[in-house]
């Protein structure tokens, strides 16, 4: 009966929630609106959870451990609480059993270092938690958070983590000499075949505008078979393929 009852109450709660309220905010062309839907969602879920937590209490309430009703329910619906903050708190949702195992750690962590007045290894933590290995790496894996890049880096400091993070999609300027230097001495090297020869690698591999043609495109330009290309392209890598040329051009090789 307690279970029917609870989840009686827990399908109630449910159907009070919107089912999918992306839907609901995709219907609804004021920002104001779909604020307070999601509000209500919000508050909807928070007393699923309580609700959880007082039947869950009333479920396992013992009275011959001398404890009472009330402090039961209190620590069930604690225990809801924290749950539902657990799915929610991250944009990638993790298992109830990692998110208490990440606890665990961070707690042994605290108190490791304090103690120890060093950081902690896996072994430490798995002797001070009783969590196998397995668990902490996994664990450990899922204690990344997710944050911003615009967030501040204290509060202290109005010095936000994009003014320190590097912009990959700009090369170095190393990376740029370099790349320079290559495609000279390529161009350099291309001077030593016939024109043809070395016209069909321009046009191959798009060493002038960066647009690689295909044997057949490269071959109406010549006005000759894909076939006949195949043959000019061979004849010029063969030449290229001297081991004086591969030793001066191997340092490119790592750009």
């Amino acid at each position: 009966m307690r279970g029917k009852a609870r989840g009686e109450a827990a399908m109630k709660s449910t159907r009070q929630a919107p089912k999918n309220p992306q839907k609901n905010n995709n219907k609804k062309a004021n920002n104001a609106e779909s604020v307070a839907e999601a509000v209500r969602h919000l508050c909807l879920q928070w007393k699923l959870a309580g609700n959880l937590g007082v039947l869950q209490g009333a479920e396992r309430f013992d009275h011959t451990r001398g404890y009472r009703f009330s402090t039961y329910v209190q620590y069930w619906i604690r225990k809801s609480m924290s749950r539902m903050v657990s799915q929610h708190a991250r944009g990638i949702q993790i298992p109830y059993t990692l998110c208490s195992a990440i606890n665990q750690i961070q707690k042994a962590k605290t108190t490791l270092n304090s103690g120890h007045k060093k950081y902690p290894d896996d072994d430490e933590i798995a002797k001070h938690t009783g969590l196998s290995l397995a668990k902490i790496r996994s664990a450990s894996k899922c204690l990344r958070v997710v944050g911003s890049i615009d967030q501040k880096m204290g509060h202290c400091i109005n010095i936000k983590y994009m003014e320190f993070t590097p912009d990959m999609s700009v090369k170095s300027p190393e990376e740029t000499v370099m790349k320079q230097h290559m495609i000279k001495d390529i161009h350099d090297l291309l001077r030593g075949l016939d024109s043809r020869e070395r016209q069909a690698l321009f046009l191959r591999y798009g060493l002038k505008d960066s647009q690689p043609k295909s044997l057949e495109e490269s071959g109406r330009l010549f006005c000759v078979t894909k076939e006949w290309m195949r043959k000019i392209e061979k004849k010029a890598l063969t030449k290229l393929r001297d081991e004086d040329i591969c030793r001066n051009l191997s340092h490119y090789l790592d750009l």
